[in-house]
C-alpha cells in the first residue's frame, strides 16, 4: 500500500496528485518552474487595471493566490529577497522604470502586448501621448511636434493597434485604446476649430478601431458607443468612405450578436452611401455578402463577392488604403469570401479561400495568431459540417494551442461554440482528443 499520504487534491498545475502534507495547490516541480497562467487570466478586468497602473505587487498576488506558490518562489524568479516581495504585496513598494516592470510581468508570464509603455495618470501630456504607448520612447522629439506631426502619429497609432489586434486580439488593447481616445476627444474640445476636420478625422479613426475592439473583447455596449463617435466623426470632417466603413463596423456588431436583419440594413447603408471603387468599395461589398449570407440570400451573397473581387483588382498599384483601411488585404479579402461561401453551404469553396487565406498571413511572414485562430476555426466548422471528424478536429486542435497566446474574447467565445456544436459526436476517438486539450 503506498504510504505517501495522498489525498484526494492535484496539482493545479501539471495535475499530478498532491501529498495531504503539501499546503500549496502545486507539486514541487510546478512550484520551481513557474507555472504559467493564459493570456485569459491577465485580460481580466482586475487584471487589465493593475497592468495599466504598473502594479506590480497587485499582479503578484493575483498569481500567488491563483497558482499557490509562496513568496519566497515568486522572490526566486527575480532574484530578489522574499521581504521584498512581501513589501510590494502590501503596497510598500512600488515599481516605476519600465524594464523593471518587464522583469516581472515576463517571470509572471504575462504576454508584452499587455504592458503599457506608460501607467495610467503619468502619460505624456497632449496630442503626442496618443502614440507614446505604442511607438517607444523615440517617438518624439525632446520638442512638441507640430500639429501635421501629430496627425501623422495618430496615423500611426491606428496602425499599430491593427497590427497588435492581429495579433493578439482585442482584451488586451481596449482599454489603452479607448483612453486614447478620450485624451484626443480632450484635447479636441479645449482647442481651436482651425484643425477641427483633421482632428475629427482622427478622432474617427481611432473611435472606429476602439468600437472593433471592444467587440473583439465581447463588449457588444462599448463597441456601440465608440462606433457611434465614429460615425459621428466621420460626418464632421467630411469623409464619407470612413463614416460608410463605421456602418460596415455596426454591421458586424449587429452580426455577431443576433441581429442578422439590422445587420444587412447597416451593411446596405454603408454600401449604398459611399462609390464602390477599390479597396473601400471592396470592403464595403464584403460586409454585404456577410449579411446577405447570414439572412439565407445564396444568389446575392455570390454576386457581392465577386462585386467585392473586381473592385479590389481594380486597385492595382494605385494608393487606395487609407489608413483606417489599411487591414484590408488579400488575404482579409479571402477570408471574407470563405467565410461567406461557409455560411451559404459552398464547403469546397470556403476551405480552399480560409486555407489560402493563411498561407498568405504565412508567406507575408506576419504571425498575426488571433486571425489565425480565427481562420482555424473556420475551417474546423467546415471539416464538421462535411462529416469529417478527423480534419475537424485538426484544425481546431490547432486554433486551441494558438489562442493560449492570445487574449481575444470573440476567439474563445468561437471556440467554445464550436466544441458545443462538437460535442454530440464525442463518442469519436479523434473528438475525445481534442475534448482532451481543452482545460
Amino acid at each position: 500500500m503506498d504510504m505517501r499520504g495522498a489525498s484526494s487534491r492535484s496539482c493545479s498545475g501539471c495535475g499530478t496528485d498532491l501529498s495531504r502534507y503539501n499546503p500549496s495547490g502545486l507539486c514541487a516541480s510546478c512550484r520551481r518552474s513557474s507555472p504559467k497562467l493564459s493570456a485569459n487570466f491577465w485580460a481580466s478586468d482586475a487584471m487589465r487595471e493593475a497592468l495599466g497602473r504598473w502594479d506590480v505587487g497587485a499582479l503578484v498576488l493575483a498569481y500567488r493566490r491563483h497558482t499557490g506558490v509562496s513568496q519566497s518562489a515568486v522572490a526566486a524568479l527575480v532574484s530578489i529577497d522574499q521581504a521584498e516581495v512581501s513589501r510590494l504585496e502590501r503596497g510598500r513598494k512600488t515599481v516605476r522604470d519600465r524594464r523593471q516592470v518587464m522583469t516581472w510581468t515576463r517571470a509572471l508570464g504575462v504576454p508584452d502586448a499587455m504592458v503599457p509603455d506608460l501607467p495610467i495618470g503619468e502619460a505624456i501630456k497632449g496630442p503626442e501621448s496618443v502614440i507614446a504607448s505604442l511607438a517607444g520612447p523615440h517617438a518624439y522629439a525632446i520638442n512638441a511636434p507640430a500639429l501635421s506631426s501629430n496627425l501623422e502619429d495618430l496615423d500611426l497609432l491606428v496602425i499599430k493597434l491593427q497590427q497588435r489586434d492581429n495579433q493578439f486580439g482585442g482584451d488586451a488593447l481596449i482599454v489603452e485604446a479607448e483612453r486614447r481616445l478620450h485624451e484626443i476627444v480632450a484635447m479636441l474640445s479645449a482647442g481651436d476649430t482651425v484643425h477641427e476636420k483633421p482632428l475629427q478625422n482622427a478622432v474617427a479613426q481611432l473611435a472606429q478601431m476602439a468600437g472593433w475592439l471592444a467587440l473583439d473583447a465581447g463588449r457588444p455596449a462599448e463597441s456601440r458607443k465608440n462606433l457611434t463617435t465614429a460615425l459621428y466623426a466621420a460626418h464632421i470632417s467630411e469623409n464619407p468612405g470612413l463614416a460608410s466603413s463605421v456602418l460596415g463596423y455596426m454591421s458586424l456588431t449587429a452580426l455577431y450578436h443576433g441581429s442578422p436583419v439590422e445587420a444587412l440594413a447597416l451593411a446596405r447603408t454603408a454600401h449604398d452611401s459611399s462609390p464602390v471603387t477599390g479597396r473601400t468599395g471592396a470592403m464595403l461589398a464584403t460586409r454585404m455578402a456577410r449579411a446577405l449570407a447570414e439572412n439565407g440570400q445564396k444568389a446575392e451573397t455570390r454576386a457581392m463577392l465577386h462585386a467585392a473581387e473586381r473592385a479590389f483588382e481594380r486597385t492595382g498599384a494605385q494608393s487606395d488604403s487609407p489608413v483606417w483601411l489599411a487591414y484590408f488585404d488579400e488575404g482579409e479579402l479571402l477570408a471574407q469570401q470563405g467565410t461567406c461561401l461557409m455560411k451559404t453551404g459552398a464547403l469546397e469553396e470556403a476551405r480552399d479561400c480560409l486555407g489560402s487565406a493563411l498561407e498568405y498571413l504565412r508567406a507575408s511572414g506576419t504571425q498575426n495568431l488571433r486571425d489565425q485562430v480565427h481562420y482555424l476555426v473556420r475551417l474546423a466548422d467546415i471539416g464538421l459540417m462535411a462529416g469529417d471528424l478527423d480534419e475537424s478536429c485538426a484544425q481546431a486542435s490547432r486554433a486551441l494551442i494558438l489562442n493560449k497566446q492570445i487574449s481575444s474574447t470573440r476567439m474563445s467565445k468561437n471556440i467554445t461554440d464550436f466544441m458545443a456544436r462538437l460535442r454530440p459526436h464525442r463518442s469519436a476517438r479523434p473528438v475525445q482528443q481534442l475534448f482532451d486539450q481543452v482545460p
